[in-house]
């Protein structure tokens, strides 16, 4: 079998771990891969080439002018023959796959990164051109998870059959080799001494926060041991932390910022708690899991999958702080079960490593140049 000639193409040119190990963890025997970007090259080109990947950019930026990006990709997939092209995150998506169909590449994958978000704005337009992209441009739907799978087919109306759901895939020894020997974190905050609950994500209004700080606030008022750190930034921040400080928990609140330490940061916490009111899939469930740390999530992307109630977490409803209340409780009565909890999710985080979802990948894309 010749190999198939199969382009990825992306926005940004940024540092992509779950693109990188794809394309690392894949039978590179079976595939001649090319990755795309729109924006110029930069730390994802440098990754490409350490698996000695072909390269492209447009070389025209993410924000940059719509026709220039079709017209480029048109001209770029003609002339390469692609079998297979498989587009991530929105602008790329709405480029692609129309370069991709003018150029007649007979299997365009629209990969379900953003479309867990489509829901929650209400807005039409917005709804219509990823509906468009889903079911008008692209022939195939690749999802993250089956959450992912119901929203493309209850939301934007997508054919079943043309969705396969497979899981994003990891790294984990990679991961866990990164926590250095002695963490920081607890002396950095003074709180060598307390229960550590952890969050992280970017700080905007999808991922919960404020619920979560309300819910914590309350939870706290009965518990002076526990504390909760919240990593990331995002455009929230200053309304959180006025959050923080309208409800006195200064103390036992903390927005600790962007981290390049996370690793370190999340091996710290006892307890992860994610608030979310919408995911994909949730990279960071199988990194909390990785680590074996129990969880407390709401039911979005894969954590419905994968939380067993009691056994390694709990689920809550989304946008409900007395629910995140009642489990951060809970999750607390069950303190002498906490290590037994995080053995369990570690068991779990070994079925998402990259070379099993890797595979499940390949086998999707031999089968779709085989049908």
């Amino acid at each position: 079998m010749k190999q198939i000639k199969f382009c990825h193409l992306i926005d940004t040119s940024a540092y992509n771990p779950l693109l990188y190990n794809s394309v690392k963890f894949s039978n590179q025997e079976k595939f001649d891969y090319t990755v795309a970007t729109l924006d110029p090259p930069n730390e994802l080109q440098k990754q490409m080439r350490e698996l000695n990947i072909n390269l492209y950019s447009v070389n025209n930026s993410a924000g940059g002018n719509y026709l220039t990006n079709v017209s480029k990709l048109t001209r770029f997939f003609t002339r390469e023959k692609f079998d297979i092209v498989q587009v991530h995150s929105f602008t790329a998506s709405i480029a692609g796959l129309i370069a991709a169909r003018l150029a007649r590449v007979p299997i365009r994958i629209f990969t379900g990164h953003h479309s867990h978000e489509i829901p929650l704005h209400n807005n039409k337009k917005l709804t219509f051109v990823d509906g468009f992209l889903s079911k008008r441009l692209a022939n195939k739907i690749l999802s993250p998870s089956e959450q992912m799978k119901e929203i493309f087919i209850e939301h934007e109306g997508v054919p079943e059959k043309r969705i396969k759901v497979v899981p994003h895939g990891f790294d984990l020894e990679s991961w866990r080799s990164k926590v250095s020997g002695k963490t920081n974190t607890r002396k950095e905050f003074g709180i060598e001494d307390k229960i550590v609950f952890g969050a992280v994500g970017r700080l905007f209004w999808i991922k919960g926060f404020d619920k979560l700080i309300v819910a914590f606030a309350k939870a706290a008022q009965k518990r002076k041991d526990i504390v909760l750190l919240i990593a990331g930034d995002g455009p929230d921040k200053e309304k959180l932390q006025n959050l923080i400080n309208s409800l006195n928990m200064q103390k036992q609140i903390f927005l600790i910022g962007r981290r390049n330490d996370i690793v370190n940061v999340m091996s710290d916490f006892d307890v992860f708690v994610h608030s979310a009111l919408a995911e994909s899939f949730g990279q960071v469930f199988i990194e909390v899991f990785g680590l074996g740390k129990p969880m407390i999530s709401t039911k979005v992307g894969v954590a419905r999958e994968i939380i067993k109630e009691g056994e390694n977490g709990f689920l809550v409803n989304t946008n409900s702080a007395e629910e995140l209340q009642a489990a951060i409780e809970k999750m607390l009565s069950e303190q002498n079960r906490w290590e037994e909890m995080g053995a369990n999710g570690k068991r779990i985080a070994e079925n998402f490593s990259v070379k099993i979802t890797q595979a499940m990948c390949d086998d999707y894309y031999i089968s779709l140049m085989n049908s």
